[in-house]
């Protein structure tokens, strides 16, 4: 008995001992990652001061603790935390944050402190971006993004789900915010592998640029208004013609050959009337369409097309400052709201709009071709803009253009084999007039269930007028004036849902009733829902349905959905109900 007695004290003062060696491990880990936190929060500051003794000195602290918490997470004690009941899951998920903070310091976040201080080789100067310079970034910034692209699918293969609420909150933030680094740092690498070509490298490049009217919806955003051609040679860049979209006028027959399904879900103007040439969100068919018809009114072959909006604009004009334009002075606040809808109210010739709108393209692009801006805030602007999907670009170089697709701003739509589920909610006016600076719009995606890797989708999309009830009086260059049939003041809105390749339609509801007998195409594989949506102002409609994603698409449902004219991300991800292990 004795001897059972002492043994059971020693094991009691065993556990005692272990238990508070863990408790010292705990504190010893969460102390390391706060000072973790706390030296990212310093870096930051440091990169955006443009202070590079100070962001070497705090990488320093910032890898200093990140390794201290990846001995402790490494070792036989915390190993034997992540086996136990309530506790594992937690311990788990620290010990991945605690490797991934180390790896990031060291292969993400230092090559691009070392490459940091060059940002302002990305900022033309007198018209001219010197491309070797550029070349040399290509590197560091890839390593960087594969790094990040690494710690995003470390920390999302983890499955939060059992987590305490102390440790879900935070790991779901890092991950959010380690998933948008890794997308930013692709846009930037990709934009590095194409734009010493892009530029003329090798030789004289033409492209159109594109500047989007989201006053009249298209599915990439809004009507192409205002067209240039750029020259690039050897980093050199200048504007030389310049048209309004309105000025090609409509041809007697498609510019090139349309497919049954594009002609029946956006008729023969897809291919015949340059500013319909993105009906289609498929960005690479709408900048072939364009380059075809630019080629049959000029002379010259082009490139590449380039394309922006008014708000992609705006996040610009944080980088340059205000530019005066006829009497207006343009800046980040006011500059939607004064190119799509104050520029109607003032001219009423539409001559005189397109005017007002090239010579704000000309004047944005003479303050940046400058250079006299901070390279920090335009390289932000830019990568917001394409996250955003307002900024696509397309090249008519092969290699150049295998490099893009994919990435934000290709503007592709998946339409044949693919294992991602895409879900795409597209809008295109059909008012025939500028009524869609008024248009409002929210959509939800859900995966409701998976069943042998194919997932049950619900679909929400909420279309609102913010139209005031007196837009009837509205000039009728802006309503309309009833042309279309559509009244004075309402707007008519075409809503294509894209259902994911391979997959299929349910039951689609406006405002609650069944839609009888939908219109559903085949696009390639993908199954594409039309309908026609009018709006009185002030009013809201809501357009429900159900779909299923093609076999084997078991992973989250991107949702892509058309920019509108507020400064927001209008895509979206969905959760998948496969779980994050599918």
């Amino acid at each position: 008995m004795r001897g059972w007695r002492a043994a059971a004290g020693f094991a009691v003062l065993v556990a005692v001992v272990f238990g508070a060696w863990c408790g010292v491990r705990l504190w010893q880990v969460r102390s390391a990652l706060l000072d973790t936190q706390a030296a990212a929060a310093r870096l930051q500051s440091a990169v955006q001061d443009g202070d590079e003794p100070a962001q070497h000195a705090v990488l320093d602290d910032l890898t200093s603790s990140a390794d201290r918490a990846t001995t402790i997470t490494d070792g036989p004690t915390w190993a034997f935390l992540e086996h136990l009941p309530f506790l594992g899951d937690d311990a788990r998920g620290v010990g991945v944050v605690s490797s991934v903070a180390s790896r990031l310091a060291r292969d993400g976040v230092e090559p691009l402190i070392a490459s940091a201080g060059h940002l302002d080789t990305l900022v033309p100067k007198g018209g001219h971006i010197p491309v070797e310079p550029l070349v040399r970034l290509q590197e560091p910034t890839a390593a960087a993004r594969d790094a990040f692209v690494l710690a995003d699918q470390d920390l999302a293969g983890q499955d939060s789900s059992g987590f305490t609420a102390a440790v879900a909150g935070p790991y779901r933030q890092l991950v959010s915010q380690v998933d948008s680094a890794a997308s930013a740092l692709d846009s930037v690498s990709r934009a590095l592998d194409v734009l010493p070509g892009m530029l003329g490298q090798d030789g004289p490049r033409h492209y159109l640029l594109v500047v989007q009217n989201n006053a009249e919806i298209r599915a990439t955003g809004g009507l192409p208004g205002s067209v240039t051609l750029l020259e690039a040679q050897d980093g050199k860049v200048r504007l030389t013609r310049q048209v309004a979209g309105s000025a090609f006028g409509q041809t007697a027959t498609p510019v090139l050959p349309l497919t049954p399904a594009e002609q029946a879900i956006y008729g023969p103007q897809l291919g015949t009337y340059f500013l319909d040439a993105n009906f289609t969100p498929d960005f690479p068919r709408t900048a072939a369409l364009m380059k075809a018809r630019w080629e049959q009114a000029f002379p010259g072959a082009v490139d590449g097309v380039l394309s922006l909006d008014p708000v992609a604009l705006s996040y610009l004009l944080e980088a340059t400052g205000p530019v005066a334009v006829g009497g207006v002075s343009l800046n980040a606040d006011n500059a939607v709201d004064q190119l799509l809808h104050q520029v109607y109210l003032r001219f009423s010739d539409p001559a005189d709009q397109d005017l007002f709108f090239r010579q704000v393209a000309r004047a944005v692009f003479s303050r940046v071709a400058a250079g006299d801006l901070d390279p920090q805030t335009l390289v932000s602007a830019l990568v917001r803009g394409a996250d955003e999907h307002r900024i696509y670009v397309h090249s008519f170089t092969n290699q150049e253009q295998q490099r893009l697709v994919g990435s934000e701003v290709a503007g592709d739509v998946d339409s044949t084999s693919t294992t991602i589920p895409r879900m795409g909610i597209y809008l295109n006016d059909g008012t025939g007039a500028k009524m869609s600076y008024f248009l409002r719009y929210r959509a939800r995606v859900e995966s409701t269930y998976c069943q042998s890797g194919v997932q049950g989708l619900s679909g929400h999309l909420v279309l609102r007028s913010a139209a005031p009830l007196d837009a009837a009086s509205l000039p009728d260059y802006v309503t309309g004036g009833g042309a279309f049939g559509t009244p004075r003041g309402s707007q008519l809105v075409d809503v294509a849902l894209y259902a994911p390749v391979g997959g299929d339609f349910g039951s689609i509801q406006l405002n609650g009733e069944p839609v009888a007998s939908p219109s559903v195409i085949l696009l390639g594989d993908r199954p594409v829902a039309h309908l026609a949506v009018e709006l009185a102002p002030e009013e809201s409609v809501d357009v429900e349905w159900r779909a299923r994603t093609g076999a084997g698409q078991s992973g989250d449902v991107a949702v892509d959905v058309t920019p509108s004219v507020e400064a927001r991300q209008s895509s979206f991800t969905a959760a998948s109900a496969c779980g994050p292990a599918a």
